[in-house]
């Protein structure tokens, strides 16, 4: 009877080998490739967002859309000088009546001011103008939110803001299930330009969708990413994170792990309940990574895990722990049951 109790630890020792496969994907905790190893643990509240926004302008530059007001006074009026108001063309130009076109995007108001009465002059429609332009409605993109926000719907933003954070700010922030990658993608038949910090761009094409890590991008290591009308922006959820602790001990099962928590080793069989044999020390962990067909299986030991450092091993997502039975806990637990079996069943009504 002893023994039969002991035999599904053997079973599940089996499984482990079986899955473990070939020898060279076994490590030790202080052998693991940087690679191998678990990044991390940072909250997006900590992250710096605002690294997000792409490189700002001046609030009275011009660009291709906006709406001007532009004036211009003879001094010879019995009345106000007249306006209008003059959207910027695709190709960045102001059609003024009498004047004609004159490129304008990306000026200061000011600027344009003295381009627009320069060429007032110099086509002689005017001899000594007084020019006035003001910015009176700066272009709008839409821009839909949606997911692990909290507010998802479609928003108006200025389109010289077209970046990943006023998206986000549009839609109230993220959501506390909010992981760190989002989903742009670009529904227009205008590409989507990457603007990298060197001053490389790169183009999407049409509907193609572009996965930004947040907190890679919070520290400069991805390119700046510009929305244009119609884009769409996915924030995806929190998946949930899970380890499995199986083998020596008190309640086997898949365990989730807490946001933003590191848990190791140690931390691993402690929510299993302990150990069913104190004496347990031979430990396998099987990791899955994604770049590899193959399991890898890090051979691990409680005793060393209690000294601290690298042996206490950060375990990832998706990680099975499995403490093994081996011939001495086989003994010890039999000759444990034997005589715990052995004792109640010699004392009558027990």
């Amino acid at each position: 009877m002893p023994q039969f109790l002991r035999a599904p630890n053997f079973v599940m020792t089996a499984v482990v080998l079986v899955v473990t496969g070939c020898a060279s994907n076994v490590y030790r905790p202080s052998d693991l490739p940087p690679d191998m190893l678990v990044g991390r643990v940072e909250g997006l509240h900590k992250v710096d967002l605002s690294r997000l926004a792409k490189t700002t302008s001046s609030s009275e530059q011009i660009h291709i859309g906006d709406v001007l007001e532009v004036s211009i006074a003879t001094g010879i009026e019995d009345r106000s000088p007249p306006s209008w108001a003059l959207r910027v063309s695709e190709t960045g130009e102001v059609n003024i009546p009498l004047v004609g076109p004159i490129r304008v995007a990306g000026m200061l108001l000011t600027d344009a001011e003295k381009v627009i009465r320069h060429e007032s002059v110099t086509r002689q429609v005017y001899r000594d103008p007084n020019v006035s332009v003001l910015l009176k409605q700066p272009r709008q993109i839409r821009v839909t939110v949606v997911g692990a926000v909290a507010k998802p719907g479609t928003y108006e933003v200025p389109a010289s803001h077209g970046d990943l954070l006023t998206a986000l700010i549009a839609a109230g922030g993220l959501s506390e299930n909010a992981s760190a990658i989002v989903e742009i993608r670009n529904m227009q038949d205008t590409d989507m330009m990457l603007a990298s910090y060197n001053g490389q761009r790169t183009t999407l094409a049409e509907h193609d969708a572009v996965r930004v890590d947040l907190i890679a991008a919070s520290e400069g290591m991805t390119p700046e990413y510009r929305i244009e009308d119609g884009s769409i922006v996915m924030v995806r959820e929190k998946e949930p994170t899970t380890i499995q602790v199986i083998g020596l001990v008190r309640r086997p099962n898949q365990f989730e792990i807490p946001p933003e928590r590191q848990v190791r080793l140690l931390d691993a069989i402690a929510l299993a309940g302990g150990l069913t044999l104190e004496l347990a020390d031979k430990v396998t962990v099987i990791r899955h990574l994604d770049d590899m067909d193959e399991p890898i299986v890090i051979q691990c030991s409680i005793r060393s895990a209690k000294q601290g450092g690298s042996a206490n091993l950060m375990l990832a997502a998706g990680d099975v722990v499995s403490v093994e039975e081996t011939p001495l806990t086989f003994t010890v637990g039999t000759i444990q049951n034997f005589v715990r079996f052995g004792f109640t069943s010699a004392i009558p009504g027990i």
